[in-house]
């Protein structure tokens, strides 16, 4: 927590530099960009200059050029560069105004132009012009583009682009791929995740204002990671403006389920709105300083400190086990913004921006939720097939209430040197915190009770990340080459502290005849507390060496190395509640205080006083296995050339070799011989300090996973002309098990979704991928693209279910699978169809997918003796939805775009939710079709205002499975309502029976801004 709060005091005590003025009264400036007439390319070196007022500038590594203090009037801007023909452009300086003028090198003749409107690099138009030139097959949106829609976090806005899907509002999906086959990189740096159980970075960590563009690169080039196959998700923060600004926006939301309604919530302590600390949910440090003496297990099933110890130390427990009710507010957020540019003489320029982004938003749902296991083999039908006949395990009626804190804040700074010298430090940090109360009731059938609970749940998520980078022009031989750098420190946190649970309970059957006993032991009242930290590190070096190949045409050849250090660790502990002779609570010896039967509250019973012989007891549950320790160390080196072999055919491509190497360790606190885990401090790390490494000598850990790979890569672009593009690539690519997935432990996921094991044997994942994809770019903002792309996977890992009666999961190397599709999207003014729809803008972008994972058959699985279980021996791959739409339409009520109104509409097909084994069907989440509006509005200059509506239709949530038993059809609602009537768009039906349902409701946020430039 230290270096949250010293890099935020340092961000603050920053933000008095942004208002040191820089522009003299009475002068303006010239700035633009030289770009290569052919290619299209930034131009560095080209001399900008005003002979009349003898004022001039030079472009730097991205073509941009100044000439500062202009006075007022008509001037002539002269572009010289040795070997290109003198370029000129006219220019008007009014009021000392910024005034541009962008260049194009070597065209024999250009018109003089007037540009008086700064390009923006985060528009449309220039990430359409990204994607024209890039190297790779690339999606993306920008800040432009995010404005005009009503998503607050980068989970939000990354499902409206090409061939992206969202599950469960956190991990994204590229091409039907799940996580493990995609990467995030924050400004061009890998990330360390949050997730105990993951390996990618949720994407709701990242606030949407303050990102400058999301790129989806999807086909594999040399300078990027080669553990990916859906694609690689690129997201830049915003950048310094060209002269000072200041923005602030306010932000009210309503959502019809919620605002306003009856809401239950507890009280965490004072700093629950700003999420940095845990209150009052604290472990007790009593619990860490008992009596000097081992954690051994205490009986079947228990493990840890002797009961009384463990009663002893939870005198300091926190008591609150009732949620409180409150009426819920409007959902509020605000955000702010600053930046400036400084001339520093000669050369030097410093640039920096800050912004902080907060909201704090309120959900309520109600929900169905229902589990099923494994029963009797229907008659005729073999051991193991999905027709297995199913048992209800439970089925409960949850209200879920949370309240989520998101904030976020970014301070970035570049000065250069000297003319082609740059160094960028830049520095994010974002908290992502969820406060839950979930009430439920229903049957457990496998207890043969009703029950009724009350969940009090707090999730504390953080991500720190800090990047220094320098790029430089090297004349070497008189050739300019390029030399990039960068050292990045991540860290990335997950607090779950005290949840806690309750459950009363009364035998089915007797409901209203006996009163509901509150239970104790493994079964009844807990306190939950775990800790994730992940630290990331990364230093790479890219250099560019221009060259002319045979024809003399202009190529480029790319030398770099990478190096990513990884360390992981978790800790998790539980406390249940046991009775003197039973789990049941009732039986508390001397009648210390009365039977506690509903509606009882909580705190009388667990109230200090009652704690110990003449009470109950607290037991010590944590497993051998909850506190485990990961490292990863990945170097790579790659060869990469950009060559036009022809005027009009450009290949990209070389080959990367990476060498890696994991490993996984945990802590049996119950083994008196177990000291390998303390050799890493682990305590330590946790609070703060570096792990130490192990001597490899002293004990091996528990999973290792080690080896080095070449991978190559094939990318050609025909420029049929110089707004169309034909792409076709074939490259290789890896996957790698995560810390979790190979570590030979059976834990409980944290994140819901029962126990898992790892499996040591698993071995990475090779894809061969291919590509080919048509594009064309009618106009600055217009594209027209259609691809089609196949993957083919050898020992793909997938999750299945073992045969255990624990409903375990465990991970395995399938024997193959493949995955075929196509892409379109289309972005186009209706201008073309008729003159009076010039305002109407169009856009859709699309995909279908295939995919089939095989698993070895029926007699590989009996004659190996594993204990695993796949239901289908072929089935799609697990989260891969068949098909994606994105629609958006949009109109202008003035020519500018300041006054717009934009509708969106998303809608994914059926995925697997969770697989199936031991006879037990597949879960698979119905098609969801979401429908929103936009509307923003420039007024005065420097007021703007967004009112977006958000999921109109207010579609339903649906989880389904088949059951041969039941037999019945779940029918797709996909559509809106009108009053109390359903009215149905498109359709789909599945046989089986909806396990969970439940609805949102729709949110309409009010935001306004004020522009103070």
């Amino acid at each position: 927590m230290k270096i949250y709060k010293k890099s935020l005091i340092g961000i603050f005590l920053s933000l008095g530099i942004f208002s040191i003025p820089i522009f003299a009264q009475g002068t303006g400036k010239v700035q633009g960009q030289a770009l290569d007439a052919q290619t299209a390319e930034p131009m560095f070196g080209v001399t900008a200059v005003i002979r009349s007022i003898n004022k001039f500038g030079r472009t730097d590594v991205d073509g941009n050029y100044e000439i500062s203090g202009v006075p007022d009037g008509n001037y002539t801007v002269e572009f010289i560069m040795q070997g290109m023909e003198t370029q000129k452009k006219s220019v008007t300086v009014t009021g000392g105004k910024l005034v541009r003028a962008n260049v194009a090198m070597g065209v024999k003749k250009l018109e003089e132009v007037v540009v008086e409107d700064r390009a923006l690099n985060d528009t449309e138009a220039s990430l359409l012009k990204f994607q024209k030139k890039a190297a790779a097959v690339s999606d993306g949106i920008s800040a432009q583009a995010i404005q005009k829609t009503p998503d607050s976090s980068a989970g939000d806005v990354i499902r409206r682009v090409t061939g992206i899907t969202l599950v469960g509002g956190r991990f994204v999906f590229v091409r039907g791929l799940g996580e493990r086959y995609s990467n995030t990189l924050l400004n061009n740096s890998p990330l360390p995740s949050t997730e105990p159980n993951k390996r990618i970075v949720p994407l709701d960590l990242f606030p949407a204002s303050l990102i400058k563009n999301i790129v989806v690169s999807k086909t594999f080039i040399p300078e990027d990671q080669a553990e990916f196959s859906g694609g690689t998700v690129k997201i830049e923060t915003k950048d310094y403006p060209d002269q000072f600004f200041v923005k602030v926006g306010l932000q009210t939301g309503y959502n019809n389920n919620t605002t306003f309604q009856n809401f239950k919530t507890y009280s965490g302590g004072g700093q629950d709105w700003l999420g940095l600390s845990e209150g009052n949910r604290s472990k007790p440090s009593m619990v860490d300083v008992l009596p000097d003496a081992p954690f051994k297990a205490v009986g079947a099933g228990q493990y840890g400190y002797n009961q009384a110890a463990v009663t002893l130390g939870s005198l300091q427990f926190s008591n609150q086990w009732t949620p409180t009710q409150m009426n819920a507010p409007l959902n509020k957020g605000f955000n702010f913004s600053i930046g400036n540019k400084f001339d520093l003489g000669g050369d030097r320029k410093l640039g920096l921006i800050f912004a902080i982004t907060y909201n704090n938003d309120y959900q309520y749902r109600r929900e169905t939720d229902v589990l099923n296991r494994a029963g009797a083999v229907v008659p005729g039908i073999p051991v193991g097939d999905k027709n297995t006949q199913l048992n209800r395990a439970y089925k409960y009626d949850q209200h879920i209430y949370n309240e989520s804190v998101n904030w976020g804040t970014i301070l970035n700074t570049t000065f250069q040197v000297a003319n082609g010298h740059r160094l960028h430090f830049k520095n994010f940090f974002s908290v992502n915190n969820d406060k839950e109360v979930m009430v439920y009731s229903g049957q457990n059938v496998a207890s043969g009770q009703t029950i009724a609970s009350d969940k009090l749940n707090y999730i504390m998520r953080n991500l720190y990340s800090s990047q220094l980078s320098g790029d430089h022009i090297i004349n070497v031989a008189n050739v300019k080459t390029k030399l990039e750098w960068r050292f990045a420190q991540s860290e990335a946190n997950r607090n779950q502290p005290d949840m806690r649970d309750t459950i009363y309970a009364v035998q089915s059957g007797l409901e209203g005849q006996m009163p509901a006993v509150l239970q104790g032991g493994t079964l009844g009242s807990s306190q939950f507390y775990s800790k994730t930290k992940d630290l990331s590190r990364h230093a790479g070096l890219d250099y560019e060496i221009p060259f002319n190949q045979w024809d003399g045409l202009q190529s480029k050849l790319k030398i770099g190395y990478s190096a990513v250090q990884r360390e992981r660790g978790f800790e998790a502990q539980r406390y249940f509640f046991r009775g003197q002779s039973s789990g049941s609570m009732t039986n508390l010896a001397g009648g210390a205080i009365p039977s506690p039967n509903y509606p009882i509250p909580p705190e009388v019973v667990y109230n200090p006083l009652n704690r110990g012989p003449k009470g109950y007891f607290v037991d010590e549950a944590t497993q051998p296995t909850d506190k485990y320790n990961a490292k990863q160390q990945l170097f790579a080196k790659y060869l990469q050339v950009d060559m036009p072999i022809t005027p009009k055919l450009r290949f990209i491509g070389g080959a990367r070799h990476e060498d890696n190497y994991q490993s996984v360790a945990t802590q049996n606190p119950f083994d008196p011989n177990a000291a390998f885990f303390d050799r890493y401090n682990f305590k330590s790390y946790l609070n703060g300090y570096e792990l130490s490494i192990v001597d490899p000598t002293f004990r091996s850990p528990a999973a290792i996973n080690a080896n080095k790979n070449l991978l190559p890569s094939s990318n050609f672009v025909y420029a049929w002309d110089d707004k169309t593009n034909l792409r076709v690539s074939y490259t290789e690519t890896i996957s790698r098990p995560d810390f979790r997935e190979m570590a030979p432990f059976q834990f409980f996921n944290v994140l819901g979704g029962g126990i898992e094991k790892g499996n040591q044997y698993l071995t990475r994942t090779y894809i061969h991928n291919y590509d080919f994809r048509y594009e064309k770019f009618p106009s600055a903002d217009e594209i027209i693209a259609i691809g089609v792309f196949g993957k083919q996977m050898a020992s793909p890992i997938e999750k299945v279910m073992e045969v255990d009666s624990q409903f375990r999961y465990t991970y395995t190397n399938a024997k193959s699978a493949y995955v075929h599709g196509i892409e379109l999207e289309v972005r186009k003014s209706l201008n073309a169809l008729s003159p009076k729809l010039e305002r109407w803008a169009f856009g859709i972008n699309t995909f279908f997918i295939k995919s089939e994972v095989q698993f070895q058959d029926w007699l590989y699985y009996q004659l190996s003796g594993t204990t695993q279980r796949p239901t289908n021996l072929s089935r799609p791959l697990q989260g891969q939805s068949p098909y994606v739409y994105n629609v958006n339409l949009r109109y202008r009520f003035d020519d500018k775009g300041d006054h717009t109104i934009t509708m969106l509409y998303n809608e994914f097909g059926p995925r697997i939710n969770a697989v199936g084994g031991i006879g037990i069907p597949d879960t698979y989440e119905r098609p969801v079709g979401m429908l929103d509006f936009v509307y923003n509005l420039k007024f005065l200059e420097k007021w703007d205002i967004k009112i977006a509506a958000r999921n109109v239709t207010d579609s339903r949530i649906k989880i389904v499975q088949e059951n041969p038993i039941l037999d019945s059809t779940v029918h797709s609602n996909t559509g809106f309502n009108i009053g109390n009537t359903f009215i149905p768009v498109g359709g789909h039906s599945y046989k089986g029976e909806t396990i969970n349902s439940y609805r949102l409701g729709p949110t309409i946020t009010f935001s306004v801004t004020y522009n103070l430039n």
